[in-house]
């Protein structure tokens, strides 16, 4: 349909104070009555370039109104499309990058970057509905400080994983069921020679967010100790020492009165158990239910006071 002349007209004159050209009576856009310049507000424009001369073009630059970068697309594998987004901060230094590292056209991956230039927190969102499935934190040497996994997308990662400054693990949390509590805390000593062995392991057996098992482990894997609160007071109440192939009971302690101290100890012996107890918790055993320590335990563990009286020690 053909535009009035009064649209026409309308239309042109829009165009030319667009433009800056020249309007009525022989003025610029905004000089009309003599009345103060107003700049006109530019909108965003993008400078393509073809970075490395291959004639294709890998880098989009972005800028504001004022002619100010605020932001800037690369093309690394030179398919046409691009595959890193940085975010700039006054038209120099990037806030955020973006990549799409499996260039499947989509951003699956971000970094928020200091004002040093390194990245502080990398977020990993596969399906890209801003959801991370997966989050880390960077040191500033670019080491990995920490690492949450979020695999169901919920916002309470069922795990996360601590790390020293040469990048081995010293801590994991793990959710089993996705309640947004970790029921399995374990503890790890980079300097044995296998890093991956647990040293100290915590875990919530009745899913209420508090520890009542915590277990010690020789750098061979095997159990040393176990501690429990199996009265859900926050406190250990009872103790486990095992044997060197971390099989076998040798000395099991009860806090009975609830006060933190273990005054009853059990000593497991050819198939009976002997039982001592620590009456003032100074660590040693006061007397001995029958009958008695179990053998040959004065000449590894007593003492001797001037009354004589053996007191066997802890």
């Amino acid at each position: 349909m053909a535009l009035s002349k009064h649209i026409r007209i309308v239309a042109v004159m829009a165009a030319l104070l667009a433009l800056g050209g020249v309007g009525f009576g022989g003025y610029r856009a905004g000089h009309a009555r003599g009345a103060a310049s107003v700049p006109r507000p530019r909108p965003p424009t993008v400078r393509a370039e073809d970075t490395d001369r291959d004639g294709r073009l890998d880098r989009w630059t972005t800028l504001d109104e004022r002619g100010v970068a605020v932001s800037i697309a690369h093309d690394r594998n030179h398919d046409g499309r691009p595959d890193k987004l940085e975010l700039l901060v006054a038209g120099v230094r990037p806030f955020r990058v973006d990549y799409d590292e499996d260039f499947d056209g989509s951003y699956d991956r971000y970094d928020s970057i200091t004002r040093e230039g390194y990245a502080i927190l990398t977020h990993y969102d596969r399906d890209w509905d801003d959801a991370p499935e997966r989050w880390i934190q960077r040191g500033g040497s670019g080491s990995i400080v920490s690492e949450w996994i979020d695999n169901d997308e919920n916002g309470a990662p069922e795990r996360y994983r601590e790390f020293d400054p040469q990048g081995r693990m010293t801590e994991e949390g793990i959710d089993n069921n996705g309640d947004g509590l970790y029921e399995v805390q374990r503890f790890y000593n980079p300097a044995w020679r296998n890093p991956l062995q647990p040293m100290q392991e915590e875990k919530d057996d009745d899913h209420d967010g508090q520890f009542e098992t915590h277990i010690e482990y020789r750098p061979n894997g095997r159990i040393e100790r176990i501690q429990q609160d199996r009265d859900r007071d926050g406190r250990r109440d009872v103790i486990e020492y095992f044997d060197d192939s971390g099989l076998v009971k040798v000395k099991i302690g009860f806090d009975r009165d609830g006060d933190g101290n273990f005054e009853e100890w059990h000593y497991p012996r050819g198939g009976r158990s002997y039982v001592g107890y620590d009456d003032d918790d100074d660590r040693d055993i006061d007397r001995w239910d029958p009958p008695g320590p179990p053998p040959g335990w004065c000449e590894a563990r007593c003492r001797v006071s001037a009354t004589p009286v053996d007191r066997p020690a802890r």
